[in-house]
C-alpha cells in the first residue's frame, strides 16, 4: 500500500468517526432526558391501640390498683407515653389524630367530633383530687378530617353524623396530653357503637384504612383488662393469648378471634364485664388490614399493654 494509500483511508476514517459522532449528538438530542420519578407512593402509618389508665390518675399520685398496677404520674405506664413518639420514630408528625374513645358510646349512628377549635374538656370521672378537674388539653380540631371520616363511613354504609358540641372525654385527652403535651397535632374524637358489635366495629376500621395514607395517625383508646373482679392470674392468661393472637396469628386467625372474643380468650368475661373498653381494639385492627402486631410496652405491667400495627 503506497504512503498516498494510507493518508485517504486515514481520512476516510476521520470523516466516518466525525460524521458518527454528530448523528450520536442528533439522536439523544432528540431524546427526551432520562426521567427519574422522585415521588414515592406514601407509606401508611401505623394504628395504634393504648390502655388509657383509670381516669386521670396518670397525671396524679396515687397508690397501685390491684391487677391493673401503677397507673400514676410515676408509673412505668405514664413514662412509655410521655417517650411513645421517640418509640415510634414517624419521619414526620402525623398531620391530624382521630381517637376512638372508649369513653364515647352512641346508639344507631357514629358521631365524629366536628370543631376547629376546643375551649373545655369532658371530665368524665368522680371522687379525684380537685387538680384532676383542672387538667387542661386544647389542641385544634380538624373539621376537613371529620367530613373526610363521615364520609369513609357512609361510603362503607356506616350511619354517621358529626357532633360539633362533644368535648374531649379522658379516653382522649388522657393519653393525647401525655403523647402529645404541646397540643400541636389536630385532634377528631369519634364514638363506638353502644351495641358493642365486634363485627361492625370491624368494618368501621376497615372503613378507615384510607386514612394512614393520609397523614393520619389513628389510636384506639380503651384498656386490654378492665374487669375488677379476677385474679392477676386470670388477667395474665387472658393477654398472653391476647397478645400471641395479635402478635402471631395471620390476619384471618386474627379477626376471628376477636368477633368471637367472648369464647376464644381465657377468663373474656372477667376481664371485660362489658366490652366497651376492648371494641375499640376492633376498630383498630380493622384499620390495620393485612399488617402485623407488636406488642409496643413489654416494660409495662400486661394489664396495661398497647399495641401497634404496621408493615414489619
Amino acid at each position: 500500500m503506497s504512503r498516498h494509500d494510507d493518508v485517504a483511508i486515514r481520512r476516510f476514517l476521520q470523516i466516518v468517526i466525525i460524521l458518527t459522532s454528530i448523528h450520536l449528538v442528533q439522536y439523544y438530542s432528540n431524546e427526551k432526558p432520562m426521567s427519574i420519578d422522585t415521588k414515592q407512593e406514601p407509606s401508611d402509618l401505623p394504628v395504634l391501640f393504648v390502655t388509657h389508665g383509670a381516669g386521670p390518675m396518670m397525671f396524679l399520685d396515687a397508690p397501685a390498683l390491684p391487677v391493673l398496677g401503677e397507673i400514676d404520674r410515676n408509673s412505668p405506664a405514664a413514662k412509655w407515653f410521655r417517650q411513645l413518639t421517640k418509640q415510634l420514630a414517624l419521619p414526620s408528625p402525623p398531620k391530624a389524630v382521630l381517637v376512638v374513645s372508649a369513653h364515647w358510646e352512641s346508639e344507631n349512628v357514629i358521631e365524629i367530633s366536628a370543631q376547629d377549635k376546643h375551649t373545655a374538656l369532658l371530665y368524665d370521672y368522680y371522687g379525684f383530687p380537685s387538680e384532676a378537674y383542672h387538667l387542661d388539653y386544647k389542641p385544634p380540631g380538624d373539621v376537613q378530617l371529620s367530613n373526610r371520616v363521615k364520609l369513609l363511613l357512609e361510603q362503607a354504609g356506616i350511619p354517621v353524623k358529626l357532633n360539633n358540641q362533644r368535648h374531649f372525654d379522658h379516653g382522649v385527652f388522657i393519653p393525647m396530653k401525655l403523647i402529645y403535651p404541646d397540643a400541636n397535632i389536630p385532634v377528631v374524637s369519634m364514638s363506638i357503637f353502644q351495641d358493642l358489635s365486634p363485627g361492625k366495629h370491624f368494618e368501621i376500621g376497615r372503613a378507615l384504612q384510607p386514612l394512614r395514607k393520609e397523614g393520619v395517625l389513628i389510636i384506639g383508646s380503651g384498656s386490654s383488662v378492665h374487669g375488677f373482679s379476677l385474679r392477676e392470674s386470670q388477667s395474665k392468661e387472658f393477654m398472653n393469648e391476647l397478645t400471641k393472637v395479635l402478635t402471631e396469628s395471620n390476619p384471618d386467625e386474627r379477626k376471628q378471634v376477636l368477633l368471637n372474643w367472648d369464647k376464644k380468650l381465657p377468663y373474656a368475661r372477667l376481664n371485660h364485664p362489658r366490652e366497651e373498653h376492648l371494641i375499640p381494639l376492633h376498630v383498630i385492627v380493622g384499620a390495620a388490614g393485612l399488617d402485623s402486631g407488636e406488642l409496643l410496652n413489654p416494660q409495662v405491667i400486661h394489664s396495661q399493654a398497647a399495641f401497634k400495627f404496621d408493615h414489619h
